[in-house]
């Protein structure tokens, strides 16, 4: 009976504790490296869109939770890169959007878990990211491009455009087909001009007209990114530029024709050169134990994998994205619907204590920090 009282006790005491939130430095080290690992879980969960980059860490709080790990609420200010989500390349890596192509800001809220064995996991996310409105771009860049709807005539004709150059002039065994138009914009001067980015997906068979293609591996997403600019006229076009990413590469290509590699390119106008190269994926490290889980702040900079051992299914890490028409904001968000923590198994001893579950606020802390290094200083220069 005593022994089940104290346990009780002890059990009401670490969920007291874990009530009590205590805010952490914004240029703490071993934040940081749990800022940057937040990025690239949020980026490893995503299946749409564009890669975001950390800017700077805005606020950060931290839940002790004893026996049961350590839960960080840390506000992260991201910007919205070139590289779309399912690019191998890493965000530290890609180029950020820039002003003259309109950049799109935002923050993240992200819940993530560390435990007491040195593990992390991601909880949530919510992101809010607001592109500069075009009068902001007009004011300082009158000949740049403004954005286009995704779904207008001419962005769709631009993609369309490209596409077919770069289906004729691509020296892979495979033929693409349009999956997603991503981003568009269009210039009147000096040079009518249209800017599109979009997604492509294989053909099944290489078809004589591109109305006949039947995607290959339907629904299970595209394969591929590509930027592409189409100079005057849409009916007559003075010149095209394009050039695309292959995120996965089929294995039959490898025994036909003479370009095994995973990118195509070619130099355009504003747009930038693609590499030469595909960039190598890091490793992922599914488990990475804390060598000093006695530290106050010990998160790990492990890469997770989009797999079920993180995520538990692929309707539990989808994103759900909402926009806001008037101010032209875009959510993005990863609900923790279902998070299953599962503590790793101990050999029972007669006197050892149960491991506790972790506990989630329902609402993210918006405290104003007492450290003056917060927010910390950002990464980027933005206009």
């Amino acid at each position: 009976m005593k022994r089940t009282l104290w346990l009780f006790g002890l059990v009401r005491f670490w969920t007291v504790m874990a009530t009590h939130l205590s805010p952490v430095p914004c240029d703490d080290k071993s934040v940081m490296k749990l800022a940057r690992l937040a990025v690239n879980y949020i980026n490893e969960d995503r299946q749409e869109g564009y890669k975001f980059a950390l800017n700077r860490l805005f606020n950060v709080h931290v839940h002790n939770q004893g026996p049961a790990g350590k839960v960080y609420y840390l506000d992260l200010d991201v910007l919205e890169t070139k590289c779309h989500v399912l690019s191998r390349k890493s965000w530290k890596r890609c180029d950020i959007r820039p002003f003259m192509e309109t950049q799109i800001s935002g923050n993240c809220n992200t819940t993530i878990l560390h435990t007491a064995e040195g593990l992390s996991y991601l909880y949530s996310y919510d992101c809010m990211l607001v592109p500069d409105s075009p009068e902001k771009l007009q004011q300082t860049c009158p000949d740049c491009p403004l954005l286009l709807a995704l779904d207008s005539d001419r962005a769709v004709s631009s993609a369309k455009i490209t596409l077919r150059s770069y289906n004729g002039q691509s020296t892979l065994p495979v033929q693409f087909t349009l999956a997603a138009i991503t981003k568009a914009s269009h210039k009147v001067s000096p040079v009518a001009t249209s800017f599109v980015e979009y997604t492509v997906q294989e053909c099944s068979v290489p078809p004589v007209d591109e109305a006949l293609c039947i995607p290959a591996d339907a629904g299970k997403g595209p394969i591929g990114f590509c930027s592409g600019a189409v100079f005057g006229a849409e009916a007559t076009p003075t010149d095209i530029k394009v050039s695309c990413e292959i995120f996965h590469p089929q294995h039959s290509w490898n025994s036909v024709g003479t370009d095994t590699g995973t990118e195509q390119a070619e130099k355009f106008g504003p747009l930038p050169e693609s590499p030469a190269h595909p960039s190598v994926h890091e490793v992922a490290v599914p488990t990475f134990h804390d060598t000093n889980p006695g530290k106050q702040l010990d998160p790990v900079p492990q890469v997770l994998p989009h797999s079920p051992n993180f995520y538990q299914s692929s309707s539990e890490s989808s994103e759900s994205s909402s926009s806001e028409d008037s101010a032209g904001a875009v959510r993005i968000a990863r609900p923790p619907l279902n998070f299953r923590y599962v503590p790793p198994s101990r050999q029972k001893r007669q006197d050892s204590v149960a491991t506790l579950t972790p506990t989630f606020l329902t609402e993210f802390p918006s405290m104003q920090s007492p450290f003056r290094s917060c927010p910390g200083a950002s990464r980027y220069t933005t206009a």
